[in-house]
């Protein structure tokens, strides 16, 4: 472990923490006529965000902190992993688990 820039927590080694994401507001695609999807996709429409939240865990052991009703799956990365700017890590594991954001 090292150091934080304040010195006052130390880092966690992240190696064997992993990234489970948290469906938040998931995508569905649907159909105006509820049948079948077109070959041309024109009755194709999408309900919902796909918004997601990064949580810390391991990955046999779903994190506590998701909901038991929500849909969540881990894409085997390191927690210590960027993550796209769009999905958010979950506060209670990042303050258990910091990591060192590194500026793109």
């Amino acid at each position: 472990m090292e150091p934080d820039d304040e010195g006052a927590r130390p880092l966690v080694d992240s190696g064997c923490l992993v990234t489970w994401f948290e469906v938040v507001d998931p995508l569905v695609a649907r159909t105006h006529d509820h049948g079948p999807i077109r070959d041309d996709y024109s009755n194709l429409y999408f309900e919902g965000s796909g918004r997601m939240r990064a949580h810390a865990g391991q990955l046999a052991r779903r994190p506590g902190c998701i909901p038991a009703e929500s849909q969540a799956f881990t894409a085997r990365d390191s927690w210590a992993k960027p993550i796209p700017p769009a999905i958010v890590r979950c506060e209670v594991c990042l303050a258990a688990h910091p990591v060192a954001q590194v500026p793109e």
